[in-house]
């Protein structure tokens, strides 16, 4: 019997918690998250946000609603989209200083640290491949491992800080990335293709909820909601002749991610995406 290659999804590795007491810096060294205790190279801040800045496909006339999800012993909510779209396309974008702070994001470059005093957070190793996007956490347990003929999107914020260290040494990291405007029911998506020892910090976002897209209060509304997903992490292995990528991520720890103020705001769009390289990629 002839049969395809392995379809590898999500390994999860090593992990440990993180001791911000005792080591109060985050250090990117070649793609490797290095707590530390004191300043190791170049110190920088947070970038601030910059609500003005928009880059990415623009989807307008978006709606958006409620939907809950069936889990095994009960169920969730999530916002569902609808970007009024026959297929979505995220713009690849090279992560720079620049395009990062675009999404409410810090590039830390190689050799650079910042401050990160965060309680409850863990760091882990994480294995994607390339087939992680094509697979929906949303249709309810007996289908949580189908291999879809697509790729949704789906998108996430939460009120704890998420790091991403790209530490393969020849294919970038992936992170699929959105600034979603409610008020002008519009929302700007990107792929940010992260250089191979660079890495991606998003501070905590918090967000009043958002009511569904026909309601009213537009007044009462943020101007942004900055969003991303990691599961086209991979996405380099389907241009470089890899099935996965070894990653470093740092985020809440389970307690965290239960809680009422850690639990991340999950959001669904069902049409097909379109994912490409960006100008200059060379394998």
């Amino acid at each position: 019997m002839q049969v395809f290659n392995s379809v590898p999804f999500i390994d999860e590795g090593a992990e440990a918690a993180l001791d911000p007491r005792t080591f109060p810096y985050l250090f990117n060294d070649h793609g490797l998250a290095q707590p530390s205790a004191y300043v190791r190279g170049k110190l920088i801040s947070l970038t601030p946000e910059n609500p003005d800045l928009l880059l990415g496909a623009r989807y307008s006339g978006i709606t958006w609603w409620d939907r809950e999800v069936p889990t095994s012993t009960g169920s969730y909510r999530i916002k569902q989209f609808d970007f009024r779209a026959k297929e979505v396309r995220y713009e690849p974008i090279w992560a720079t200083k620049e395009t990062a702070q675009a999404f409410g994001m810090t590039l830390l470059a190689n050799g650079e640290c910042l401050r990160f005093e965060y309680e409850q957070l863990i760091l882990g190793q994480y294995t994607y491949g390339k087939w992680a996007g094509h697979q929906s956490p949303y249709l309810g347990p007996e289908r949580m491992r189908e291999l879809l003929t697509y790729n949704p999107t789906d998108l996430e914020y939460h009120n704890f800080p998420h790091a991403f260290f790209s530490r393969y040494g020849r294919l970038p990291l992936v992170i699929s990335v959105a600034r979603w405007r409610p008020a002008a029911r519009e929302i700007y998506l990107a792929d940010l293709w992260l250089r191979p020892g660079d890495a991606l910090v998003l501070p905590p976002k918090h967000y009043p909820d958002i009511p569904p897209s026909d309601a009213g209060g537009l007044e009462n509304w943020p101007v942004v909601v900055d969003m991303h997903g990691n599961r086209n992490s991979a996405l380099a292995c389907w241009f470089g002749g890899e099935d996965c990528l070894l990653t470093e991520t740092v985020l809440a720890n389970s307690t965290l991610m239960r809680s009422p103020a850690g639990r991340p705001h999950y959001h669904e769009e069902k049409t097909a995406t379109r994912h490409e390289m960006p100008v200059g990629y060379r394998l």
